[in-house]
């Protein structure tokens, strides 16, 4: 005989349950597909293919004609074009959570690293740094690092930061500290380049370094072996002296990040332009150079140019005489044309004629590094 249950549910108890358990049921659903939404755009964010300059800095100061001393004033300057065209500074960290976990960055992200932990980055880069709003690594030699200011040591000749200044760089925020090796030696020939590095980590860590997660390999050499101990000491990040900007995406590798080299020394220019009688359907200028060698980034502006026109490519100069080359822009031969047809009128009227040459359009000449960040030198002619 089957025996009825004594606690029964009224109707509208059941419907009331049942009306729950499909609201809980579409609240999981809503909740999974808004995970499932975000998990699918994190993993495109991560695999997205993004130019990220990395810029290499080691010292800032006043030492003319030393390609690793960048002079106040240039530094200062590069900051503000940074900020011009819409920069935001990145760290590591920031970089290694949009590859791993999709975490977006700035629309215009780059990074400012300085090398050694020179004292100039506390004295001259920190405040100019915080007043144009951004933020940079420094990478430490580990047993450079005094710990006092009395006993204050030096690399290569120059004063290096102590650990009590490198903790209130630290607390202020406008710095954060990696690794640089404990004694800077070439991992790439080194026996046993994990005993290096992990000291390096080490000291960082009992000086009381937040997330020292970050590695910048010495004199940028580097091997299979060298990586490996970068990845093992617990390093999250790895910085190489390749000269070209970082691009994202799955094929970025975080343990061999390549960064830009901002070099220092002065630099003088003289130009002439040729006469347009003598160069026929091409614009050409005769460009003297003084200075440090570098790469640069030749460009010429005339009206009417776009942000991405009038370039040539990068080209490495010394101490000589160079010619650069345009082909003459239609735009610019239709007013060489215009002022020709107003010349002939005006010598048919009995008016002067122009001299050869004269029809030249005005152009600016503007030399840019080689990777396009800085304006370096630019004249009208």
């Amino acid at each position: 005989m089957k025996r009825e249950s004594k606690y029964t549910l009224a109707a509208p108890a059941v419907a009331t349950l049942q009306r729950c358990g499909r609201a809980v049921a579409g609240i999981i659903l809503a909740a999974f597909v808004i995970a499932l939404g975000l998990t699918v755009q994190r993993l495109r964010e991560s695999h997205r293919t993004r130019a990220v300059p990395i810029l290499m800095y080691h010292k800032i100061g006043d030492v003319a004609n030393n390609a690793w001393w960048v002079p106040t004033g240039v530094f200062e300057r590069q900051l503000r074009a940074l900020r011009n065209q819409g920069y935001s500074t990145v760290l590591p960290d920031d970089i290694v959570n949009h590859r791993k976990a999709g975490k977006r960055l700035p629309p215009k992200s780059v990074m400012i690293t300085f090398d050694d932990g020179y004292r100039d980055s506390l004295a001259i880069a920190e405040p100019l740094l915080k007043k144009h709003g951004f933020r940079a690594m420094v990478y430490l030699i580990t047993d450079t690092v005094a710990e006092t200011p009395e006993a204050r040591r030096q690399y290569e000749g120059v004063d290096v930061l102590t650990w009590p200044e490198i903790k209130a760089m630290q607390k202020r925020g406008t710095f954060v500290f990696g690794g640089h090796g404990h004694r800077h030696q070439n991992l790439a020939a080194a026996d046993d380049p994990y005993a290096d590095i992990r000291e390096c980590y080490l000291q960082l860590r009992r000086q009381g370094i937040r997330q020292p997660f970050s590695f910048c390999y010495p004199h940028g050499q580097y091997n299979a072996r060298a990586i490996e101990a970068v990845k093992r000491t617990g390093f999250r990040s790895a910085m190489a002296c390749e000269d070209r900007v970082a691009l994202t995406g799955k094929a970025m590798n975080l343990l061999a990040l390549p960064r830009v080299s901002v070099m220092g020394g002065g630099h003088e220019f003289h130009v002439n332009r040729l006469s347009a009688s003598a160069t026929p359907g091409e614009i050409v200028l005769h460009v003297m150079h003084t200075g440090i060698s570098m790469e640069v980034s030749p460009r010429l502006v005339w009206s009417g140019t776009t942000a991405d026109q009038g370039y040539l490519p990068a080209v490495g100069i010394s101490n000589a005489d160079y010619e650069w080359r345009w082909p003459w822009p239609q735009s610019l031969l239709a007013h060489s044309i215009s002022r020709s047809d107003v010349g002939r009128r005006s010598s048919v009227a009995g008016g002067p004629r122009p001299a050869a040459g004269s029809s030249a359009a005005p152009v600016r000449l503007e030399i840019w590094d080689k990777h396009r960040l800085f304006l370096m030198w630019s004249k009208m002619l």
